[in-house]
């Protein structure tokens, strides 16, 4: 059998590409003020409706916009400490204890990592960071590392830099939280697919690869090993590459609650 593999959640989970149509880049849906609480909101693709659905939030998972955000909030909240803790150390001459290396800190290795990841295809995210964010986090934690070994300096002034650099940063990371759409729309993919001849479009984290796997294995132990989710069932496990991953199907209720809210597509 082939499985698409997906991400969620920092998660990686297969699903049967039996029931997959396409694999399309993200859109905002548009929001119906009848909707169920489970549909995001609908996109017109190739001329058709097609109600959106993120996996997140059937497993009760925070949803990937607010994951982002409170990320923005812990760094910059990280980055204040910083300062605080730079101006203790210079005056007192105290060992400094936090990481001169801008990619090191928790804020760095998000920025190298979505640097990486995104270059090709970030609805111009990139763009944005390397414009608002990584010149100024860079200088404050250079500066930091420069001043803080400088001998017969002027520590206020010094200071005054580091501030400026800080503000500049946390400005920075305002900017991004501002327009999250950009990095929502970057990372998260929509996976259409069709079941019982209902199509929808499924938001998923990250999209991946497609892998064969025996299909005696996969149906060896159909259980539920999800308390939490009533309308996704977790098949089977795999190791695959060193990678745990979760084969899923969706449950009877799940597809009961597809048919009494979403019209089958006769035409697919």
């Amino acid at each position: 059998m082939k499985f698409l593999q997906i991400e969620v959640n920092k998660q990686n989970y297969l699903l049967d590409t039996d029931i997959v149509l396409e694999l399309i880049h993200y859109e905002e849906p548009t929001r119906m003020s009848t909707q169920n609480e489970y549909i995001e909101g609908i996109i017109n693709h190739k001329d058709k409706v097609v109600p959106i659905i993120t996996i997140r939030k059937l497993l009760k998972f925070i949803s990937f916009k607010d994951e982002q955000v409170s990320f923005i909030g812990k760094v910059e909240e990280q980055h204040r400490t910083w300062v605080e803790e730079f101006e203790a150390s210079l005056y007192s001459g105290d060992k400094f204890t936090k990481t001169f290396d801008p990619h090191q800190c928790e804020l760095g290795e998000w920025i190298d990592k979505n640097i990486a990841c995104l270059r090709c295809n970030n609805h111009g995210f990139v763009d944005m960071l390397e414009k608002e964010l990584v010149n100024v986090h860079e200088a404050l934690h250079n500066n930091g590392a420069k001043f803080f070994y400088e001998k017969d300096a002027d520590k206020d002034e010094q200071m005054q830099v580091i501030k400026k650099n800080a503000d500049q940063t946390i400005a920075g990371l305002h900017k991004i939280e501002e327009n999250i759409y950009k990095l929502t729309s970057a990372f998260e993919q929509i996976v259409l697919v069709q079941i019982d001849g209902v199509k929808i479009g499924l938001v998923v984290d990250r999209i991946d690869k497609t892998h064969d796997l025996d299909e005696k294995e996969f149906f060896r132990s159909r259980k539920n090993l999800s308390s939490e989710s009533r309308y996704i069932q977790f098949v089977n496990y795999y190791d695959i590459e060193g990678t745990l991953m979760f084969s899923i199907n969706f449950t009877q209720e799940f597809k009961e609650l597809l048919g009494s809210t979403v019209e089958k597509d006769t035409t697919a």
